[in-house]
């Protein structure tokens, strides 16, 4: 019998699992130590120049940078409510958050989180793997006494009298080697919401093997704003063994939200027969099911430019069938506030390979 290597078998673990096991395994040794080639006092008084500067940045709006627009008409930006727990003498010295907002769809804050220059810099926790020449301020970062990793934690959101655990989508921009800024934002439209809306969560940071949590929260008032809706009137398309079931935009003045249904459309039989075994032993389709990648999708303009994903999600529909890889989804993305029109083009898309899907055409009328 031949001797499979059973690893070879199964797709690639996540990016995440695989960042968690490859940092928890190293050693001290493969810790970054940069060379400072400057003189750090006046490293440290750049440093704060640099920070003075991302404090003067937070002001004035700068949350719509995050939504792509200049205006979001009724919707109002609030100045939230935060309690940090900061550690004693800990690394970062200040997790601000300026701007929240919300539209009875999704919510958006900005947070930024700034270092102590004297104890290090920050690196994005998911940079980790890449050339740090190349991110912002890499001079000022290769300087610092140390480079420390800026993960977020777990969020939950309390409202309405209940405790939601959500996943949060993040768009991040470093300020200076020292402070990096974020728009956090997740849906909300499907929580009990009540008159306000508190999030708490934490960022940690890997100095490997110590770490350094703090935990922090956001209250403000609750706004629901008003809505158009829009939905497609020339489904169901069939597509490559799936199908477009239903499509709805519904436009506040913060955002547009697309909300695409889409299921299986395949035959199971020809899909066990299209089973082949690869070079290591493996079973494998040799048919494409879109569906079973990652599903998303990028909404072009009608120059065909793709327009900016600010938060996503999808949802099981979990509609029985005999296949067992049968897969029903409600796809849900949210871009920026636009005027709606007549048709738009999806591009459907495996955030995870790469690979693009036949795009196709949906019509749209308001309800």
């Amino acid at each position: 019998m031949k001797e499979l290597n059973w690893k070879d078998c199964f797709e690639p673990a996540p990016e995440a699992f695989e960042r968690s096991v490859q940092r928890a395994l190293q050693t001290k040794t493969e810790e970054q130590q940069m060379k400072r080639i400057i003189p750090r006092s006046a490293i440290i008084a750049f440093a704060l120049i640099l920070v003075l500067m991302a404090t003067a940045l937070a002001f004035g709006g700068d949350i719509l940078n995050f939504l792509h627009t200049k205006d979001i008409g009724e919707v109002q930006i609030q100045k939230p409510d935060v309690e940090v727990k900061y550690k004693e003498d800990g690394i970062l010295k200040e997790i601000r958050v300026d701007e929240a907002v919300c539209d009875g769809h999704s919510f958006h804050m900005l947070v930024t989180c700034i270092a102590d220059p004297e104890k290090g810099a920050l690196l994005w926790g998911f940079d980790w793997d890449k050339d740090l020449s190349t991110l912002p301020f890499a001079a000022e970062r290769a300087a610092a006494p140390k480079v420390y990793e800026l993960n977020p934690s777990e969020m939950v959101v309390e409202t309405g009298g209940q405790k939601y655990e959500i996943m949060e989508n993040l768009d991040k921009r470093y300020d200076s080697a020292y402070s990096i800024s974020m728009d956090i934002t997740f849906f909300i439209d499907e929580m009990n919401l009540g008159d306000t809306m508190t999030v708490s969560s934490a960022f940690w940071l890997g100095d490997y093997p110590s770490t350094e949590n703090v935990p922090y929260s956001v209250t403000l008032p609750v706004q629901i704003a008003k809505a158009r809706v829009y939905e497609a009137t020339n489904l169901p398309i069939k597509l490559e063994n799936y199908k477009v079931l239903s499509a709805r935009i519904t436009r506040t003045d913060m955002g547009s939200y697309f909300e695409i249904e889409v299921e299986d459309d395949y035959d199971p039989e020809e899909y066990e027969n299209s089973m082949v075994e690869d070079e290591e032993g493996c079973s494998r389709p040799s048919i494409t099911l879109p569906l079973h990648g990652s599903p998303w999708f990028h909404v072009l303009d009608q120059e065909g430019q793709k327009l900016p994903c600010m938060t996503n999600e999808w949802k099981d529909l979990e509609r029985f069938s005999d296949a067992e890889e049968w897969m029903h989804l409600l796809i849900r993305e949210m871009i920026p506030i636009t005027q709606i029109g007549s048709s738009y083009t999806i591009q459907p898309r495996d955030s995870g390979t790469g690979e693009l899907f036949t795009p196709y055409t949906l019509e749209f009328v308001e309800r």
